[in-house]
């Protein structure tokens, strides 16, 4: 999870993103109301913690931009209070409270809870839905129009598509590597294969800003992958959210390197990604190397 703290105190917001970090997840940490809803929009969080506490009313201030917003924000808001501090009641964002003082057993299992919550199609699906999810697509690749050695781009809101091809090309015998942003387990409870594997993209944070070194492990990750697999497919299930953290340039790239590289044994390359925001250019570099694939058939 993308965990956003919002707190005036950095004795706290150290604590905080310590436990955070600790337990696997992404912090990131700011001190106001202004500071944060910035924050919600280029860091997009899947979880707030956010002390009510602030002075000038920041906290409070922060719940009424994310209500007020166009459209409004639903990012589930964890409250941190004294224990004297009333919890707003007609916030629909605020999920949960913590007290101070608290352990870092409150704040484990306060992120255990809000995992609990991610139900939509841009977070990851929980084990009681997995079964759910898991299904095997009707047809076969060729009857798609898919061949083992292409690469496909498709234009999609959602991983639903990529998802669908990748049962199928693990249902004829490929090993298939998902580069993903969501939790391993969730990728484990969709596919039940040992051909399938994820590589779950971590992101270090050096002065705020994200750096580099996540797209470089991946690549040899991937490159690793295909080394050692005889009929390798590798999956982005959501480049967008790469691409939100490491940047649209650098994640391009990283793609256009894996694509176009002369591997020893043919290779096939998925890319899903959201084309909104998209310029005709940036679609250019993926079709330049990658055929699109339209599940609609359109």
């Amino acid at each position: 999870m993308r965990i956003l703290i919002a707190d005036d105190n950095i004795a706290l917001q150290e604590v905080l993103t310590e436990v955070v970090s600790g337990a696997g997840h992404t912090a990131e940490a700011v001190s106001s109301a202004d500071a944060a809803l910035s924050s919600i929009g280029s860091f997009r969080p899947d979880l707030i913690f956010l002390d009510i506490d602030m002075p000038d009313g920041e906290g409070f201030a922060l719940l009424d931009k994310m209500r007020n917003h166009a459209p409004p924000i639903n990012t589930p808001v964890t409250v941190i209070r004294s224990w004297n501090r009333q919890i707003p009641q007609d916030i629909s964002a605020v999920k949960h409270h913590m007290e101070k003082p608290f352990s870092t057993a409150d704040v484990l299992e306060c992120i255990k809870l809000m995992e609990g919550l991610e139900t939509n199609e841009e977070t990851d699906v929980p084990a009681a839905h997995a079964e759910a999810r898991q299904k095997t697509p009707r047809g076969t690749l060729t009857e798609k129009g898919v061949s083992f050695g292409r690469s496909y781009v498709m234009f999609q809101r959602g991983p639903d598509a990529v998802h669908d091809l990748v049962s199928l090309f693990d249902k004829e015998g490929h090993d298939v590597l998902i580069i993903t942003t969501r939790k391993k387990k969730t990728i484990i409870e969709r596919f039940r294969s040992k051909n399938v594997k994820s590589l779950t993209m971590t992101i270090r944070l050096f002065g705020g800003h994200f750096n580099m070194y996540g797209l470089g492990t991946m690549i040899d990750n991937v490159e690793e992958f295909i080394g050692n697999s005889g009929r390798p497919v590798v999956a982005f299930d959501d480049l967008n959210k790469i691409i939100d953290r490491n940047g649209m340039n650098s994640a391009l790239a990283a793609v256009h390197q894996l694509v176009t590289k002369k591997y020893e044994k043919d290779t096939t390359f998925l890319v899903s990604v959201d084309p909104a925001g998209f310029t005709t250019k940036d679609k250019e570099i993926l079709l330049n190397h990658m055929a699109h694939y339209n599940p609609t058939g359109e």
